[in-house]
């Protein structure tokens, strides 16, 4: 005998089991069974329902295709529920993974679209009828061939919209498998072939818009990254210098908020936000960046300052940036908590003491993830940060700023500086030069004052 719908979702909270029964006629096969499965456990353990704990998540799925129907289930019908330790269990999914097979050619050709979810192929008969060139219809095929493959290894979400664009390009950009990574215009070529799809198979105009902000994001990008250094730093001056790497920071700090605890794009997200806050603040080099752990190089007091210290790679130098602003401050606690809610914040970070601050783990990154990160942020490599500082530093007390530029960038030596110390001291004569031409030209003024009261009083 078939169980009713409000028998197994018995142990759901109220209101997602509201909201699941409202939507029915609507919810995915199988969604019921393993949220109902899943909550049961949680309360069995005397779990916390606000964030439910690893074992749920494997008690509740035997296999990853239910795991991952679970999470997309709680996405849809309980957003407020913490699912930041789920990350763990698919990690333990992803690696079980079998080994990709070495690539033989096909014997029997597949239908085209035999591989997409569902719902893209119910859309493809509109995307056939569309008179286009052959080649952009072939375009279009293969990037969304691509991202059938990503939905596929349960590395984002099949519906049309922001998240799923996120996901996507995090996928494409930083696959888990370092060799099928791609640059981010060719992931947004990969998407536009998924919007078009959507555009003719009736996707409503506000995910469509959602998914071409993050294609646009993804090109900008690209185009920033092709100039060299100074072209890079010119555009990011003109863009607005610091005002628009914090304008980012802001826009992937709530992109993070949009997109589920236990996503790898939103961690992503917060990644970026967080490498491009610390550099902000004061700019590491890479090297020195990816090896700091938590209560050693960077330390969070009991008051929620955090301040780094660290010995410099390149010198041997010490260097430290004091207490850090408070807003950055605030950044890296969102960083640590990575879903969790706010009020765990002292447990996360003594649970993280002797990780690594960047994998949050045992692991620590490769050296280039910084500028990789800076890149995907602001266009521009995590290096031109510190050209950027050091800019700042000379446009606004060019006579000082080599010795400030100097202490502020860890350099070891005079010389280690001397490109900075040229142009602090061309800057500074510079500002010389137009205060002298000032004075002479108020000297002038006065002068040329004098003389017409002069020339007034001979005439009278």
């Amino acid at each position: 005998m078939k169980s009713r719908p409000d028998e197994i979702l018995k142990d759901v909270p109220a209101a997602i089991r509201r909201a699941m029964l409202e939507d029915a006629l609507q919810i995915e096969p199988g969604a019921a069974q393993v949220m109902g499965r899943f909550w049961s456990v949680v309360r069995a353990g005397k779990g916390s329902l606000a964030m439910p704990p690893t074992e749920a998540y494997r008690d509740a799925a035997a296999s990853e295709s239910t795991f991952r129907c679970l999470l997309r289930a709680l996405a849809q019908y309980a957003p407020h529920v913490s699912t930041a330790l789920a990350k763990v269990v698919s990690a333990e999914w992803y690696a079980r993974r079998p080994k990709p097979a070495v690539k033989v050619a096909p014997t029997v050709e597949t239908a085209i679209g035999a591989a997409w979810p569902e719902t893209w192929r119910r859309m493809k008969p509109e995307l056939d009828d569309v008179r286009i060139k052959a080649s952009t219809r072939q375009r279009y095929i293969a990037s969304i061939d691509r991202c059938a493959t990503i939905v596929a290894e349960g590395l984002a979400s099949e519906a049309h919209g922001f998240v799923a664009a996120c996901e996507l390009s995090e996928a494409f950009v930083f696959h888990p498998d370092p060799e099928r990574r791609v640059k981010p215009v060719t992931a947004a070529n990969y998407l536009e072939g998924l919007i078009a799809l959507g555009a003719k198979g009736g996707v409503a105009n506000e995910s469509l818009t959602a998914m071409r902000v993050i294609s646009r994001d993804l090109k900008d990008q690209a185009e920033l990254a092709e100039k060299n250094k100074y072209e890079r730093l010119s555009r990011l001056m003109e863009r607005g210098g610091y005002a628009h790497v914090a304008d980012r920071i802001r826009e992937l700090r709530e992109r993070a908020h949009a997109l589920p605890a236990h996503s790898a794009a939103r961690r992503r997200c917060m990644q970026k936000a967080v490498v491009c806050a610390v550099i902000m603040n004061k700019p590491p080099r890479k090297g020195d960046l990816v090896s700091w752990s938590f209560g050693h190089q960077i330390v969070r007091e009991v008051d929620g300052t955090w301040r780094a210290e660290w010995e410099q790679e390149k010198t041997r130098a010490e260097a430290e940036t004091g207490a850090i602003w408070p807003e950055i401050c605030e950044i890296l606690d969102e960083w640590i908590l990575d879903g969790r809610p706010d009020r765990l914040v002292h447990i996360r970070y003594q649970e993280l003491v002797d990780n690594n601050w960047l994998s949050l783990d045992q692991s620590q990154p490769y050296r280039n993830l910084p500028t990789e990160l800076t890149k995907a942020a602001i266009g521009v490599p995590s290096h031109d940060l510190r050209t950027l500082a050091a800019d700042y530093m000379r446009r606004h007390d060019p006579a000082h700023a080599a010795d400030v530029i100097a202490t502020h960038l860890g350099h070891g030596t005079r010389r280690a500086g001397k490109a900075y110390r040229a142009e602090c001291k061309g800057a500074a004569g510079e500002a010389i030069w137009q205060g002298a031409r000032k004075t002479l030209a108020a000297q002038s003024e006065k002068s040329i004052g004098k003389r017409k009261t002069r020339n007034r009083a001979t005439h009278l």
